[in-house]
Order: structure tokens, then C-alpha cells, then sequence
């Protein structure tokens, strides 16, 4: 009997193991309002936001590039947002295997329900839709936008300001 309890409890403890490693790679939906809350609950924080794509070679380099530094770099923390859609499960799941491939676990969005175009204009109403493009934080909120790849210098650039 015993024994038969102990498997139980490893099996539980593994389904939990499982379910949180699962819970941590969620994506969350980006809703009209999410770039304001996600700019307060970050607040005293600075972080840098990348906007991303599935097809976008570039935003591939510059996630890796990100995820590098950010494991060189204790300071250096990354919210990702992808414009596909998070309604479409295939995209949903090769947005988690792309973010899992260069260790960016965590902190990930995804384009919700919201038009795409009231979604670009809810995180910037001057960005036109260019990516990779990623916005750099300071504590107090601010940001300051950059439309390209992402390199070791951009990081040390944008971080030193």
C-alpha cells in the first residue's frame, strides 16, 4: 500500500512539474489596453518589449541576440509580443517552440482578438508596423523605440541610456 502511495504521490508531483512548466510557457493575449498594464505592472522595472513575427527572419536573430545578453546580463529583461494571432492554435504553438528554441521563457504576448491595426496603435501610434522593432523601458515608464535587428551594441546602446 505504501508503495502504491508513493507512486501516486511521484506521479502527482510530475502531472504538477508538467502543468507548471506549461502554466510558464504561456502566451498571453494583447488586448487593446494590455500595453498600458503591462507598462504599470513593470513600473520601477525597465525592460525592453520586442515585436515580433513568426515569418520574420529578422526577429528570429534579434530574439536569440536577446536572449544571449539576457543570460549575461542580470538587468536585462524581456517581454515579447508577437503580432500573429493568438487565436490560431498552430501559430500559438509554433510561437512557444521558436520562444522555447532561443530560452525566452516567460513574458510572452501574443495579437489577441483586437484588430491588428488598433493593436500597433495601442503599443506606439507612430510605428507603422516594421519589425523586429523593440521599445526600452526605464524604470519611470519611458520608452524609446528602435526599428531594426537587434546586436550586443543596441543592447549596450539602449540599456546605458
Amino acid at each position: 500500500m505504501a508503495r502504491k502511495l508513493c507512486h501516486t504521490g511521484i506521479g502527482f508531483l510530475l502531472m504538477l512539474c508538467a502543468l507548471t512548466a506549461h502554466a510558464a510557457q504561456a502566451i498571453q493575449a494583447f488586448e487593446a489596453d494590455s500595453m498600458a498594464r503591462l507598462v504599470e505592472s513593470r513600473k520601477g522595472q525597465p525592460f525592453v518589449l520586442i515585436v515580433w513575427s513568426l515569418d520574420c527572419t529578422y526577429c528570429q536573430q534579434s530574439l536569440k541576440t536577446l536572449a544571449e545578453e539576457k543570460r549575461k546580463r542580470k538587468n536585462l529583461h524581456v517581454v515579447t509580443l508577437a503580432t500573429d494571432a493568438l487565436d490560431d492554435p498552430q501559430a500559438a504553438a509554433l510561437m512557444k517552440k521558436k520562444l522555447a528554441a532561443v530560452g525566452m521563457r516567460g513574458n510572452a504576448w501574443a495579437f489577441g482578438a483586437a484588430p491588428p491595426e488598433q493593436l500597433r496603435y495601442a503599443i506606439d501610434p507612430k510605428w507603422h508596423g516594421e519589425i523586429p522593432r523593440t521599445y526600452w523601458f526605464n524604470a519611470r515608464g519611458e520608452s524609446v523605440a528602435h526599428s531594426g535587428v537587434v546586436t550586443a551594441a543596441t543592447i549596450e546602446k539602449l540599456m546605458a541610456r
